[in-house]
């Protein structure tokens, strides 16, 4: 077990595939792709012109919170530091909202082969994806596999153990999108991240199903076009570079950039980050096909210390943060 490395026990059921990822098992990965995935399922569009810095300030206000108020025991588990369990129930929503979807999202790179993975709401303010109105629920993130399949996945995270009814809940919920660009989603998952005290310690735990029956009120998300998609989720790495102070010493391959006192750099493949210019200018035909070109191969999400599969890089100093232990008085507080 490295240093910088987290561990999250996950439990999975339902899932039809890919084989093996039913059960009790554990999730291993490091502090640079949790701020990875915090900056992917970020809701903001990344379009500079109507949003100024919008894409980049909202993703910083995420990753800040996982410093000032997640641990990580030597073991690699994760605690709440004593100020998380400090915070008011509205702000104790906003830290759970957070980090479901950034386990969410680590749960589908890792496990499900996801490359692209994305807030609904960040394609559908950029590219008009359209969601029929009066639908009772919608998940918060869809992206693509490595097979080329859809998945969408419903976020949840709480600050307090998850039942055994809800857990029953999920099992038992319907697939609330039938399609995604006409075509049924390989996978359409429930997750919920949730800390749990076992044997007087609490610590993070996943729970996550694929309910296989559509629901009667099931809908489709209709997308221009695969490289209106893939432009939506290179734009805010676009943004975050431009936002940032140019790194000199970086890896000559990449674009990448530094973002002031937070201590973290986001980085781009210098190619990549060309051909999304092109197609920003107009461009467009053929940019996911040139892009998947232009990616490393890889069998691992994380190719290198905080370089991603997808080309991208995000890389943190979080260490001495994350490995204060300020959770020691947890037993007699909770």
């Amino acid at each position: 077990m490295q240093s910088n490395e987290f561990v999250v026990p996950y439990r999975a059921v339902e899932f039809s595939t890919p084989p093996g990822l039913n059960g009790t098992h554990r999730l291993v990965f490091t502090a640079d792709a949790l701020a990875h995935a915090l900056f992917t399922t970020g809701r903001a569009p990344g379009d500079t012109a109507s949003h100024g810095w919008t894409s980049v300030f909202e993703w910083l206000h995420r990753v800040a919170l996982m410093p000032a108020y997640l641990r990580r025991r030597p073991d690699g588990r994760i605690a709440r530091s004593d100020l998380a369990r400090e915070l008011d129930r509205s702000e104790k929503v906003a830290l759970s909202y957070a980090v479901g979807q950034a386990m969410t999202g680590i749960f589908a790179t890792q496990l499900l082969d996801v490359r692209f993975l994305m807030h609904v709401d960040r394609y559908g303010g950029s590219y008009q994806l359209v969601v029929p109105p009066n639908t009772k629920s919608r998940p918060d993130l869809f992206g693509q596999r490595g097979t080329g399949g859809w998945i969408v996945a419903e976020a949840k995270g709480r600050s307090t153990p998850i039942d055994a009814d809800l857990k029953r809940k999920m099992r038992l919920q319907k697939r609330m999108i039938r399609s995604v660009a006409g075509v049924p989603p390989e996978i359409a998952y429930g997750c919920c991240a949730y800390f749990e005290k076992t044997n007087g310690q609490e610590w993070l735990h996943l729970y996550s199903v694929d309910p296989q029956e559509d629901d009667p009120e099931a809908i489709d998300f209709r997308i221009s076009s695969p490289d209106h998609f893939i432009a939506a989720y290179y734009a805010p790495f676009l943004s975050a570079i431009r936002a940032g102070e140019p790194v000199l010493d970086a890896e000559p391959d990449y674009l990448t950039a530094t973002l002031g006192p937070f201590g973290i750099r986001v980085s781009i493949l210098r190619s990549v980050a060309e051909r999304i210019r092109v197609a920003q200018e107009g461009r467009m035909p053929g940019l996911q096909s040139d892009v998947l070109a232009l990616l490393p191969r890889a069998s691992e999400w994380e190719i290198a210390p905080g370089l991603f599969a997808d080309g991208t890089g995000v890389t943190t100093k979080w260490a001495d943060s994350f490995a204060q232990q300020d959770w020691d008085g947890l037993d007699e507080r909770w």
